[in-house]
């Protein structure tokens, strides 16, 4: 008994042959095979198939039956005629809000039987919270032949499709990354045949809402100069986008800071105040949609305090233990424990390891000090496991004195500051027991008569001072300078080696070339290593341009290569110490500025073609003020034909639109110099067509 489909598909292959005239009795043709139907956008369909062999040219049409549901229903949607023809778009349906089922058949000398019914891929996503729930359904049960078994999820965001994954399941769970977007996506399958299945499109409108994993913190350690340095592991979360940091401000956790990049695993905060107390930091991480993850445990950093005393020469050292850190990975779990190296550095040497205490042992005392001498502390908290996480405390200084001590001071540098309008006098003192205040003295040339210039309390007791001169001129002469110490009964106990600043004088020729003249720096306990000659132009930064022995007093400078600006050359020379014995540091002197001028030079062609190579008539200028500059043409009447004040135009031949007549004409030229001298220059040019 044949099915009601197949009586539809016989009555339509009759009369399609009737119309075609072919012959009954032909032998038919087999139905095509489908293998891929691809839904568009507007539920269109379009089918795919194989095409059947035609022995003896008795082809009349490609039918296709469609129908929403599986087992009746079927509506003739195309007949394709053309026997080469392999595919073919219905747009009748409409596939987007149900899934369609497909056959097809053949029509020549009769109606073929029925192709195997498929199944257009049906998607349908719902919205899990932070997560889009992709199911679909299969072409066919069991698969076709030709289908390799992988479905493709893709989705579009912002009008453009990506690949999001692949699975051989009809299901897939896609964890957001976006921020209230709206998201489509479709389902793509390949087939051996060499075409592609496409389900409709299905989606919403998505808002990722998961917080990330907790980032976990490695230390919280204090650098050198006083900054924290905050470190953890990474979230694994992929879409977290930065961290924030938490510090712990009158018991309430405060952000204090954020960090960007999901790789981006440490942090350096300045302006902290480690020395005064231990400071507590957490750690969590954010996504791009700003859900933020739990906060890690809290860290604390190390405050190392000490008790010195002066008349037993012992000095205690005590800190807070170092806590919290993460769980050991490896040998035994749990969480670590800590051992204490404690660092010591003398005199500004180099730190070395003091003692080493055990992880309960949070105090130690130094004793047997000597006197003047200057110690800085430091401890760093080891991990007694893998030695791979460390954590340092605040720095702390000591300077070892026992009354009554000698004093100790050394001149670090006399040097002309602020844009060469002072002069700045810069000691290191050890100051022992006693000293108040600090008088500075001053003379025109070593071994002249002092004079008196000022005076700094010394109730500090800090280790740097200086001093800056009211009264100094250095743009016109070197000075020399003493620093006394004055005790409390005003005694002078003690005094630096005296300190000369650096008086330079520079001159320009017209050769290219500059001259710098300067007075040697005095007094460095070991004399002076180098000199550093500095460089600007025309008001510019300064620049190292060379470096001469600390015997040299002169330099040349060969400006010739330079061909802009105003020529005009500022220069200052910085005296660089030998690493002296009695201070931990080697320090510089810089000298006043001294300028020095090049005279304008300038190349003015004598003809030019408009038409040739040298289209426009344009001196070419070197240190020649740009303010002040005019460039004229003139025609042998005085008639003014060209006038400008840019050094980089010139004169094209043309006056009013036109090029003027080939012939001889007079420029006029007016300039000033670096140094404001003015010129001005007359001549002829000739203008050749």
């Amino acid at each position: 008994m044949f099915k009601v489909k197949h009586i539809i598909s016989l009555f339509v292959g009759i009369v399609s042959l009737l119309a075609s005239n072919q012959c009954i009795n032909a032998q038919p043709i087999s139905a095509p095979v489908i293998h891929c139907i691809a839904i568009d956008s507007a539920g269109a369909a379009t089918v795919t198939w194989t095409i059947p062999a035609d022995t003896n040219n008795s082809f009349v049409s490609y039918n296709i039956f469609t129908s929403k549901t599986r087992p009746a229903g079927y509506t003739n949607s195309a007949n394709v005629a053309p026997d080469n023809q392999n595919s073919t778009t219905i747009t009748s349906i409409n596939a987007s809000t149900v899934p369609y089922y497909f056959y097809a058949t053949t029509t020549s000398g009769t109606v073929s039987a029925s192709s195997d019914t498929v199944e257009s891929i049906f998607l349908s996503v719902a919205n899990g919270g932070g997560v889009a729930l992709l199911h679909w359904t299969p072409m066919c049960t069991p698969n076709l032949p030709t289908f390799n078994g992988w479905y493709y999820i893709y989705r579009e965001y912002k009008y453009k499709w990506t690949l999001v994954d692949s699975t051989k399941l009809l299901n897939y769970s896609d964890t957001i990354t976006y921020c209230n977007a709206v998201l489509n996506y479709k389902i793509v399958t390949n087939d051996a045949s060499g075409c592609q299945s496409s389900s409709n499109w299905s989606g919403g409108t998505f808002q990722n809402n998961i917080p990330p994993v907790m980032p976990v913190m490695d230390s919280v350690s204090v650098g050198p100069t006083g900054n924290i340095e905050i470190s953890w592991y990474p979230s694994p979360t992929k879409d977290v986008v930065g961290y924030y940091i938490y510090e712990n401000i009158n018991n309430a956790w405060i952000i204090i800071d954020s960090v960007y990049g999901i790789n981006t695993t440490s942090f350096n905060l300045t302006g902290a105040s480690p020395g005064t107390g231990s400071l507590s930091f957490r750690i969590a991480g954010f996504d791009s949609c700003h859900n933020v993850s739990a906060e890690d445990n809290p860290q604390h950093t190390i405050y190392l305090q000490q008790t010195p005393d002066n008349c037993t020469q012992t000095n205690k050292l005590s800190w807070n233990k170092y806590v919290d850190a993460p769980p050991v990975t490896g040998g035994g779990g749990g969480y670590n424990l800590f051992e204490y190296e404690i660092y010591v550095s003398i005199n500004g040497g180099a730190y070395t390891v003091l003692k080493i205490n055990p992880a309960d042992s949070v105090t130690y005392i130094q004793t047997g000090l000597s006197t003047k001498e200057t110690l800085c502390y430091f401890v760093v908290a080891v991990d007694s496991v893998h030695h791979n996480i460390t954590a340092s405390s605040n720095i702390i200084c000591y300077q070892v004195t026992t009354p009554p001590g000698p004093k100790f001071d050394y001149m670090r540098s006399a040097t002309v500051i602020n844009n060469s309008t002072q002069n700045q006098v810069n000691w290191y003192v050890d100051t022992g027991a006693g000293i108040q205040e600090f008088i500075i003295k001053r003379s025109n040339e070593p071994g002249t008569k002092q004079v008196y210039v000022g005076s700094i309390s010394a109730a500090t007791h800090t280790v740097y001072y200086s001093f800056t001169d009211p009264s100094a001129d250095p743009n016109t002469q070197s000075y020399t300078y003493v620093v006394y110490s004055e005790d409390s009964c005003s005694i002078i106990t003690d005094s630096t080696q005296i300190g000369q600043t650096i008086y330079l004088t520079a001159s320009g020729d017209n050769s290219g070339t500059n001259t710098l003249n300067w007075n040697a720096y005095g007094d460095w306990t070991n004399g002076v290593n180098k000199y550093n000659i500095f460089r600007n132009e025309d008001g510019g930064a300064f620049s190292l341009i060379s470096s001469v022995s600390g015997s040299s007093t002169n330099y040349t400078d060969n400006v010739s290569a330079i061909i802009t600006g105003q020529g005009i050359f500022g220069y200052y020379v910085q005296a660089m110490e030998q690493q002296p014995s009695t201070s931990p540091l080697a320090d510089t002197s810089t000298s006043n500025i001294a300028y020095a001028y090049q005279d304008p030079r300038m190349y003015i062609p004598n003809a030019f073609d408009p038409k040739g190579v040298n289209k426009v008539f344009r001196p070419v200028t070197v240190f020649v003020d740009l303010q002040n500059y005019d460039f004229t043409i003139y025609d042998r009447w005085g008639q003014l034909l060209f006038e400008t004040t840019d050094p980089t135009q010139g004169w094209d031949g043309t006056f009013h639109g036109p090029l003027v007549q080939e012939g001889v004409y007079i420029y006029h030229i007016q300039y000033t110099s670096g140094k404001g001298e003015y010129f001005n220059q007359r001549g002829w040019v000739m203008m050749l067509k």
